[in-house]
């Protein structure tokens, strides 16, 4: 019974560790803030409750300032990273080159 409870004691340790550091992975990734406006960007349209959750989110980082261009930047930014092969590739089975 003792090993049972160590081992389950060690197990939370772990789950917490992981859990820690995906919350410092998201930070580190989308709660940089890289550009100070987005004056120089394009107007995109989004749902208003998406609107509303992505203010929420940026609102909780008061302490970096983090804009909300800035945020939606980051959220770009990492889904052409790690989708990117992926796009190039239903990019181009569906296009035919010119020449």
């Amino acid at each position: 019974m003792r090993n049972t409870n160590l081992f389950y004691k060690l197990a939370m340790k772990i789950k917490i560790k992981i859990q820690e550091t995906g919350k410092e992975q998201f930070q580190k990734l989308f709660m940089i803030n890289r550009f100070p406006s987005g004056r120089s960007g394009k107007v995109v349209y989004l749902r208003p409750e998406y609107h509303e959750r992505l203010l929420r989110i940026v609102q909780l980082s008061r302490e970096e300032k983090i804009t909300l261009y800035s945020y939606i930047d980051n959220i770009m930014e990492h889904h052409f990273r790690e989708f990117g092969e992926e796009i190039t590739a239903y990019f181009n089975e569906r296009n035919k080159p010119i020449l």
